[in-house]
């Protein structure tokens, strides 16, 4: 056996992980679908129309900033390679730029940014509350 090799017990946690991370995606994704009157496939396919585009980068903001996994010695966020797989097969650098255009509106304070400020606290408070019934802490966004 090679000494990089994942033993059983560390497979069957990241297989638990990558479970709770694909749940969590699929939460978002719905939340995100149902606040642009979308549906979650239509956040997974090729097209890229600006509402289409807004509504996946948001997904893959709320991705970014909302899910993290413990581990034993650390607390480690969903890579950006996962995002994209999750949101149809985007690259890696796609879910970087998506993350980082969102970060950018959100802080910008233009007025032409308030409604995506709205439509982000209120996907937020969706997660929120989702995660109190479930009993679980709840995440702040970034």
């Amino acid at each position: 056996m090679q000494s990089d090799a994942l033993d059983v017990g560390q497979r069957a946690a990241l297989q638990r992980l990558q479970r709770a991370q694909r749940a969590e995606a699929r939460r978002i994704r719905q939340a995100v679908a149902d606040g642009y009157a979308l549906t979650p496939a239509q956040l997974r396919c090729p097209r890229r129309p600006a509402l289409l585009a807004e509504a996946r980068q948001v997904a893959m903001w709320l991705m970014r900033t909302r899910v993290r996994w413990p581990l034993p010695a650390r607390t480690i966020d969903i890579p950006c390679e996962r995002i994209g797989h999750l949101l149809g097969g985007r690259d890696h650098s796609t879910v970087m730029h998506g993350v980082a255009v969102i970060a950018a509106r959100l802080a910008s304070g233009r007025e032409e940014d308030a409604s995506l400020r709205q439509m982000v606290r209120a996907l937020a408070a969706t997660l929120d509350a989702t995660y109190e019934a479930e009993g679980r802490p709840r995440r702040r966004a970034a």
